[in-house]
């Protein structure tokens, strides 16, 4: 969705982790055209049991993981360098956030919630048309509107990731929330796509059920 024509070009791309996706599509084009203090971003994200893989740790079986909500690598998650990389490219500065990954007892999906404070009177309006310009023709970004809190259920299985905002007027904080699968959206979903661009396919060919 970033670089599709950089991705076109060429033989070797690294593809997104899945707590980077979800952060970064939302953030990219806010922080583009300026919406919101880029040192005020606070991020809180909840994953599936499925995103720390398939290793045996006892930790991570199901039994355990079941009616129990824990948060993990606090306060710099492996991800974190990848996301505020790409943050500071988009914002034509350092960009350092905080940033809680959450483990919940579902298989599979992530919601991230994220908090910034506004800059220069920006608004809704002036997000939804940041997110529409950058996103109109994107074939796997939904964009669910003002107030329109996304849900794992309506993306899991899918290369979806579906994004919502809202303002708090009374913080004078924009938050932004975004939903994807894990597994397709943050990991094999975004290979194929990036697979489809490199051979010239049409990047929707394998994803679209």
């Amino acid at each position: 969705e970033i670089r599709p024509n950089e991705i076109a070009e060429s033989k070797l791309v690294a593809s997104p982790g899945c707590y980077p996706t979800s952060i970064i599509l939302p953030l990219i084009p806010i922080l583009q055209e300026g919406l919101i203090d880029d040192s005020s971003i606070h991020v809180v994200s909840m994953s599936g049991t499925s995103g720390a893989g398939k290793k045996a740790d006892a930790a991570l079986l199901f039994a355990e993981c079941n009616e129990s909500v824990r948060p993990y690598s606090v306060p710099k998650h492996r991800h974190l360098s990848e996301i505020e990389q790409e943050l500071s490219l988009a914002a034509g500065n350092n960009v350092t956030i905080s940033f809680t990954p959450v483990l919940v007892p579902v298989t599979a999906g992530i919601c991230s919630i994220i908090y910034a404070t506004s800059r220069d009177g920006s608004s809704n309006e002036d997000v939804k048309r940041a997110l529409e310009n950058k996103y109109s023709e994107a074939a796997f970004v939904r964009l669910l509107g003002e107030s329109s809190p996304p849900d794992t259920k309506n993306v899991t299985q899918t290369n979806y990731i579906d994004i919502s905002w809202s303002y708090d007027e009374r913080s004078d904080r924009f938050i932004f929330m975004s939903a994807e699968d894990n597994l397709i959206k943050g990991a094999s979903g975004q290979a194929i796509q990036s697979f489809n661009l490199m051979c010239g396919f049409d990047q929707t060919i394998g994803l679209v059920i």
